[in-house]
């Protein structure tokens, strides 16, 4: 009981360090729990992907507060190391310390749980209409399941275990003097280390290269170049704090004009010595800010491109998709399943017939494709392309120059192709133009389209049947129609198996706009609202690290200050001094992030393409708004930690 009780002074005793623990393991208990409540509601058995993305969510939100919880608490045992080294020096052993800290961090625990619990059960019903409101669906009542509770206490216990462990290990493994002086060691000033700074500035810009020369590659292949641009920027981001850093503010200290001047002079010194901690956390903050603009920035731009994606796939609010070997095939099958029932004409609905092959695209002004190239496919340029015939092209409403024999048009995605001349399995073609844009309702939502326009039916048939001489799976023409069909007319085409039947043989099917708009709302919905929530945990995490580091920075920086002070040093000077190491501890990490962000969203358009996001201005104009509110935000936060690290320093 007397522990206990010890247990409960020292926390009280210890509010200044122990709160920003207490409330960012909160807010993140919150955060996991509201996730998980939503992943057990009714809702999420109704949507299949919605529910795995709300549960990626959670795994990463649990391995992120892991992180933050061990970071949090080493800060905090650093902090109160002196205290723990004075008991051991009083007469109470390591194990009495050890069930003293293990104490304190189950009744903090049991806070996180209780004021976590309630939070979350409050601002898990505001999360859920907002979430519900994304994915825009109709039931607002959000049904808790308390085993959501269960599972969340359940994590954060295991947590706490590791970091229980972690105390007893450091109390056991330190003496007490070391466990007395280890709060205010510093670190020995670190030198300028040229190898390292050249290291730093090669990683980067490799990470950087790698980026910027991803603008012609297919989707899936920038996908892969992109995490090794990651692991480079990651790597070059820390060597860049630790060396180059150093180096920047030796370089200021050998300016006597600039170094001997009282609010450069102590915050230089101090920076200098304390280097190699800082950069850590420098590089930490950058990443973090780097995390939450990428985890918005996308989410929102595919969420914004649902309207768009939706009109140009479906033209009407139906789509008939029917099969056959050959257009006289298809005809029937038209006539047949879907004209007849509903006693209607042809020309009421907009047709055209359509072939998906693959085709390896190159680049350059000649592409040539042969049979090793289908037999043996190069994955990082593979094309799905449509074929389409000049008169069914210009019946979805686009434009082109009329076709001689041997001519073609093509169309890639973002509309950059320059080819001359394409081979075809021997068939040479002269490609007449290269289209910037199409209207084809089927390339929209396919990775890596292109669009081959063909003079007529015979060259279609003519290339579809050198190409089936090969593939495992010989390419069928599709003959799409498009119209606005009512519901009653919808159930006449449809069999009992909800599909286009003619002689009890499946020739189609049938989708309509309102479901694939409620399709994709409930997928994006769900990948916006983890990028938010994943979003706001990152900033926590930014905000948390720099809370801490001014904290620290304030009490190992208070006893030069108050020398200063009393040699004559003004209230102002003191602020302006506090000013100048903010100044470089705050806004280096936020311009570094938005310049690891710029350079990252050419890869980031690039893959957003897999989800046929193509609409640039609206991607530029997203990633703008995200970097102006995160900007804000950490501008509140410098102004939070600036008068904690102030107020320190004028004690």
């Amino acid at each position: 009981m007397f522990y206990l009780k010890l247990a409960w002074n020292n926390l009280n005793k210890s509010k200044v360090v122990v709160a920003p623990f207490l409330l960012a393991s909160t807010v993140l208990f919150m955060l996991n729990n509201i996730v998980t409540i939503i992943m057990t509601s009714p809702l999420s058995r109704n949507m299949q992907n919605g529910k795995i993305l709300l549960g990626l969510a959670a795994i990463i939100l649990t391995i992120f507060a892991t992180i933050m919880e061990i970071y949090s608490y080493n800060f905090l045992l650093k902090q109160r190391s002196r205290e723990f080294g004075l008991y051991n020096i009083l007469g109470m052993n390591k194990k009495q310390i050890g069930l003293v800290l293990s104490f304190e961090l189950w009744i903090m625990y049991l806070a996180i749980v209780a004021i976590g619990c309630f939070a979350s059960f409050i601002f898990s019903h505001l999360f859920y209409l907002v979430f519900v409101n994304l994915i825009h669906y109709n039931q607002l009542q959000l049904q808790v399941n308390g085993s959501a509770f269960a599972i969340t206490s359940l994590i954060f216990a295991l947590i706490s275990v590791v970091l229980t462990l972690m105390g007893l290990v450091k109390i056991r493994k330190t003496s007490p003097l070391m466990l007395f002086r280890d709060q205010e060691q510093g670190e020995k000033e670190p030198r300028g280390n040229v190898i390292l700074a050249s290291l730093a500035i090669i990683a980067i810009s490799i990470g950087y290269y790698i980026s910027i020369t991803s603008t012609k590659l297919a989707a899936l292949a920038v996908l892969f170049r992109f995490f090794i641009a990651v692991l480079f920027v990651i790597v070059g981001t820390y060597l860049f704090y630790i060396s180059f850093m150093t180096w920047y503010l030796k370089y200021k200290k050998n300016q006597k004009a600039y170094f001997y001047k009282p609010e450069h002079f102590v915050s230089t010194s101090q920076m200098i010595f304390r280097m190699k901690q800082n950069a850590v956390g420098l590089a930490n903050i950058t990443l973090l800010a780097v995390m939450a603009f990428i985890a918005i920035a996308t989410t929102t731009a595919l969420y914004s491109n649902i309207e768009y994606q939706t009109k140009m796939i479906f033209p009407k609010n139906t789509k008939i998709s029917i099969i056959g070997k050959n257009e006289k095939e298809l005809q029937k099958n038209f006539d047949q399943a879907f004209l007849k029932p509903l006693n209607r004409q042809a020309k009421e609905f907009t047709r055209y017939t359509s072939a998906m092959i693959t085709l390896p695209l190159g680049s350059g002004t000649e592409m040539t494709v042969t049979e090793a190239d289908l037999k043996n496919p190069n994955y990082g340029n593979l094309s799905y392309s449509y074929l389409i015939t000049a008169d069914d092209f210009k019946a979805l409403g686009n434009k082109g120059p009329d076709l001689a024999q041997g001519q073609i048009l093509f169309y890639k995605q973002k509309g950059d192709s320059r080819f001359q001349k394409i081979t075809l399995l021997g068939q040479s073609f002269d490609v007449k133009e290269n289209l910037k844009s199409v209207s084809h309702p089927e390339a929209v939502n396919t990775y890596n389209p292109s669009v081959i326009v063909v003079k007529d039916q015979l060259v279609l048939d003519r290339i579809l049947k050198l190409y089936n001489q090969f593939p495992k799976y010989p390419v069928e023409p599709s003959y799409v129609v498009m119209g606005d069909l009512s519901k009653k007319e919808i159930s006449k085409v449809l069999d009992k198996k909800g599909v286009l039947s003619f002689k009890g043989q499946y020739v189609g099917h049938l989708e309509e706009r309102t479901q694939f708009k409620k399709e994709f709302y409930a997928i994006f919905g769900s990948f916006l609202f983890t990028g938010f929530i994943l979003g706001l945990s990152f900033i926590l995490g930014a905000a948390l690290i720099i809370y801490y580091k001014q904290f620290t920075e304030g009490h190992l920086d208070q006893k030069a200050y108050k020398i200063l002070q009393e040699v004559g040093m003004s209230t102002k000077q003191v602020k302006q001094t506090i000013n100048s190491q903010l100044f470089l501890v705050f806004f280096t990490p936020i311009a570094f992030a938005v310049l690891h962000f710029a350079v990252a969203l050419v890869m980031l358009k690039q893959m957003l393409l897999l989800f046929g996001v193509t609409n640039n201005p609206m991607i530029y104009m997203v990633s703008a708004i995200t970097i102006i509110i995160i900007i804000w935000l950490y501008f509140i936060i410098y102004r939070l930690t600036s008068r904690t690290y102030y107020n320190i320093i004028e004690r």
